[in-house]
């Protein structure tokens, strides 16, 4: 035990109390992943360089490789089902483009086609036979036989980086070219028969797209730049990012709340359509290709170096913090209740006086799995829950700082305790 609180404190001050909404997981790989695509809470797969994919059933705790093909890279991944899903890519040298099908959860990919003429960005699917897909030199194919046979439709000039259905008649794709001389919003509403070009004051590269419904969408690509649609694409305006890095993937779970990932570690959340968007900790800086939710809570995002983040709680720092109302008489961080618990626990805390409080969970190994608390809160009684559902059976530490506001190199309290889930 007191090596683990020398270890933990140590952590602690050589990262500056680094506050991270997000935390890393372990993919088992060192190639850049493009893209990340989740079924549920714990299903999930995500694709990247030496066309490898990898999965998940236990909410990425555990990522196992199911192909691996140097040949190739794949840049998006969709699954219509748990069984039944489509990986898309290609090659540079030759110049090709791949689609590779799994019926069976990706136990085994077996190619629909390899000889496209340029490489492929993007996949979408509504049904197990109906979908698209995107890529360089115009491409934008649909195929209504689940993949066996790819139909050109008819696109403006441009790389498209993402395509999006609502159902088989009303879609959108975005490009442009990495040059930001022209971008591209296209629409259909006949399933792709005829697209449609559509305008945003922009000639950055558009590289993502999510609509939440058939008339509410948006838009992201390079130099920070994101537009949104409420008239189902015929009108984009501009919102503000805050930042001019690369946006390379964006998801809304409602009309409200949404993420983005781009370069250098970025995460935007927005929780009131996109009016205002503020950057998440990430917990990296490596360069973030792909975001997924499976619902507010859950959501993972993907990028170079084999990078995997991962938060519980929507990437926000307070869950469920309840002032009990009590005049405290010490600092104090009580025993969890119940303990051991599966798959929830509370935890109650003291403060003494106004104090920048820190609340954060950590594994067996000094990895930070949760931040509970990261504000400043006045004297008084707090309770906190934390939710480890989707965390294997184990010992936890949670680990509480407040400090005296009237000093930053002082703290008042520190304190850990141990707690146990069993499932």
């Amino acid at each position: 035990m007191k090596t683990f609180l020398q270890f933990s404190f140590f952590f602690l001050l050589v990262t500056q109390i680094c506050f991270a909404q997000w935390y890393q997981q372990t993919s088992g790989i060192s190639k850049t992943l493009y893209s990340v695509y989740f079924i549920s809470d714990n299903t999930g797969w995500a694709c990247g360089d030496d066309e490898e994919i990898i999965k998940t059933t236990d909410g990425g705790t555990n990522w196992n490789i199911q192909n691996s093909n140097p040949t190739n890279y794949l840049n998006s991944i969709f699954f219509i089902s748990e069984s039944t899903g489509w990986a898309v890519g290609g090659n540079y040298s030759p110049n090709l483009g791949i689609v590779l099908k799994t019926t069976n959860g990706g136990n085994t990919w077996s190619i629909q086609t390899n000889s496209l003429p340029y490489q492929l960005n993007s996949v979408y699917f509504i049904s197990p036979t109906t979908g698209w897909v995107a890529g360089h030199a115009n491409q934008i194919l649909k195929t209504t036989d689940g993949g066996a046979n790819w139909i050109p439709q008819t696109a403006e000039d441009a790389e498209y980086r993402g395509i999006y259905f609502m159902n088989e008649n009303n879609g959108w794709a975005v490009g442009g070219d990495p040059f930001n001389t022209i971008s591209r919003i296209l629409k259909t509403t006949d399933g792709g028969t005829n697209w449609i070009a559509k305008t945003a004051a922009t000639n950055n590269y558009l590289r993502a797209l999510c609509f939440i419904s058939e008339t509410t969408g948006w838009v992201v690509g390079n130099s920070g730049t994101i537009f949104k649609t409420t008239d189902a694409g015929e009108n984009w305006e501009a919102q503000t990012s805050g930042t001019t890095n690369g946006l390379y993937s964006i998801a809304f779970v409602n009309p409200d709340t949404g993420w983005i990932a781009g370069g250098s570690g970025l995460i935007l959340f927005t929780s009131d359509g996109g009016n205002n968007w503020t950057a998440q900790n990430s917990g990296t800086v490596q360069w973030l290709a792909s975001i997924c939710f499976s619902s507010e809570s859950f959501g993972w995002a993907v990028g170079s170096g084999g990078t995997i983040v991962y938060t519980t709680n929507g990437g926000v720092t307070l869950i469920g913090n309840e002032d009990i109302g009590e005049i405290p008489t010490e600092f104090l961080l009580s025993n969890n209740f119940p303990n051991p618990f599966n798959p929830s626990t509370k935890i109650k805390y003291s403060i003494l006086q106004s104090s920048k409080v820190e609340l954060k969970v950590f594994d067996i190994l000094g990895n930070e799995i949760a931040t509970l608390v990261d504000e400043y809160k006045p004297a008084g009684k707090y309770e906190v829950e934390f939710n480890a559902a989707t965390l294997p059976s184990g010992v936890y530490f949670y680990h509480l700082i407040a400090v005296d506001p009237s000093t930053s190199s002082e703290r008042s309290f520190i304190q850990t305790k141990k707690m146990i889930l069993m499932k």
